[in-house]
C-alpha cells in the first residue's frame, strides 16, 4: 500500500495515557498515511499555524478536515474515522441516527472536562 499525503490533521495530547492508547490504535490503522498526527506537547508551531493555543488544544481534540476546516470533539473524531479502515464504516451509522452525535458530544464533553484529573495531569497555564 502506498502512503499518500495526509488528508486531515489531528492534534492530540501525547502525554495523556488514555488519549495515547486510542491515538496509537488509530495510527496503526492509518497505513495509507491519511492523517497527520500532531502531538500538541511537542509541536506548538503546528498549533499556532492552525490558530489554536496550547490551552485550547488541551481541552478538546481538534482536527483539520479535508476542506481545511477546524473540527473539534466528536466532529473531529468523525473526520478521523472517515480516514481509517473499520472506523469509516461506522460514520454513516453515527451520522444517520438522530441525536446520536449530540449524545456522543455530551459524553465526550464530560470526558474532556475530567481527563486531566483522571490522568493526574495539571491544567496548562494560560499564556
Amino acid at each position: 500500500m502506498t502512503v499518500s499525503k495526509p488528508k486531515v490533521t489531528c492534534f492530540h495530547d501525547g502525554e495523556c495515557p488514555i488519549c495515547t492508547i486510542e491515538i496509537n490504535a488509530m495510527k496503526k490503522l492509518d497505513k495509507a498515511g491519511n492523517v497527520k498526527w500532531v502531538d500538541i506537547t511537542q509541536d506548538k508551531v503546528a498549533l499556532a499555524t492552525a490558530g489554536l493555543s496550547y490551552q485550547q488544544a488541551m481541552k478538546r481534540l481538534y482536527v483539520i478536515d479535508e476542506n481545511q476546516q477546524l473540527q473539534s470533539g466528536v466532529l473531529g473524531f468523525v473526520q478521523l474515522w472517515k480516514q481509517l479502515p473499520y472506523y469509516r464504516r461506522i460514520v454513516p451509522i453515527i451520522e444517520s441516527i438522530p441525536l446520536l452525535l449530540s449524545v456522543m458530544e455530551f459524553c465526550y464533553g464530560i470526558f474532556a472536562r475530567y481527563r486531566l484529573v483522571l490522568t493526574f495531569k495539571t491544567q496548562p497555564k494560560e499564556e
